[in-house]
């Protein structure tokens, strides 16, 4: 063979060899998965009482054991100030969304997590984007209206109680958890003043919600939202004529009870009463 065509021919073959892929180079390495979670991310756009436009971001979380074929029983919950924020996490840390991981069983509900996004505010602030939430999962998730229950925790305690007491009816059942009644007037203080006896919003809770099953938790040794709070409302729902309404305290809980009240199958129980279907 000709020398140069020769040199021709070994330089063609080092070349395709080079370009071969190795074994190693073809397996390549799969990406990662995404994590897995149990929830599904949305966010509307609403204007709060103020007039200003917000983004807010919200979670859903649909038992396995839900029939799609059937309209779903569904919670509302409201978390506390520690939240509040607009990263549609932070209100999944911290007291209902826990336990919806840990024992799903127990939970047989589309559960609807929003996240308020300003802390110094409450949750009655934001009423317009909580309808608008529950309006769009209603469709979505194909919700019973008549089926859903409200629970919330300290900032979401008083969300809750407010909540309901703005719509008569649009809740089967209230579960309040170291909330308050008054809105929290004190300029940013960790410590709350109280509600008086006489307060005429305790006068108008009590009223609208005395026809609904309300339970109510609360810490006894709570340094944050005093346990008074609860008794007070309690004693309110008695006196306006309410057969449906219970207090827990958990003695040696401070203002954290809402791991004591979602962490025991009791009001998993409760709201699963509470929210069954009227034709079983």
């Amino acid at each position: 063979m000709d020398i140069t065509l020769r040199s021709f021919f070994l330089i063609t073959l080092f070349a395709v060899w080079g370009a071969t892929p190795t074994m190693a180079q073809t397996d390549a390495t799969p990406a990662p998965e995404a994590e897995a979670t149990p929830f599904r991310h949305e966010t509307v756009r609403a204007e709060d009482a103020d007039g200003d436009t917000h983004t807010y971001a919200y979670s859903v979380w649909r038992s396995p054991a839900l029939d799609d074929t059937e309209r779903a029983p569904a919670i509302l919950f409201l978390h506390g100030y520690g939240e509040c924020g607009t990263d549609g996490q932070k209100q999944l840390t911290v007291g209902l969304p826990p336990q919806l991981v840990a024992h799903p069983e127990r939970w047989p509900f589309v559960v609807i997590i929003p996240q308020k996004p300003v802390p110094n505010s409450e949750w009655e602030d934001h009423d317009a984007a909580l309808t608008q939430i529950l309006t769009a999962e209603t469709d979505f998730e194909h919700l019973d209206p008549a089926r859903i229950a409200i629970t919330g925790l300290s900032q979401g305690g008083h969300g809750t109680v407010a909540i309901a007491a703005r719509h008569p009816g649009r809740f089967c059942a209230v579960a309040p958890v170291c909330g308050y009644i008054d809105r929290w007037s004190n300029d940013g203080e960790k410590i709350r003043a109280g509600t008086l006896p006489d307060s005429p919003t305790l006068a108008a809770v009590a009223r609208a919600l005395a026809r609904h099953p309300v339970w109510i938790f609360h810490g006894g040794r709570d340094d944050v939202v005093s346990p008074g709070e609860s008794r007070l409302l309690h004693e309110a729902l008695h006196d306006a004529g309410s057969k449906s309404v219970e207090l827990t305290v958990f003695p040696d809980d401070n203002h954290n009870s809402w791991d004591s009240a979602y962490g025991q199958p009791g009001l998993a129980a409760w709201l699963v009463e509470h929210t069954a279907d009227s034709d079983d």
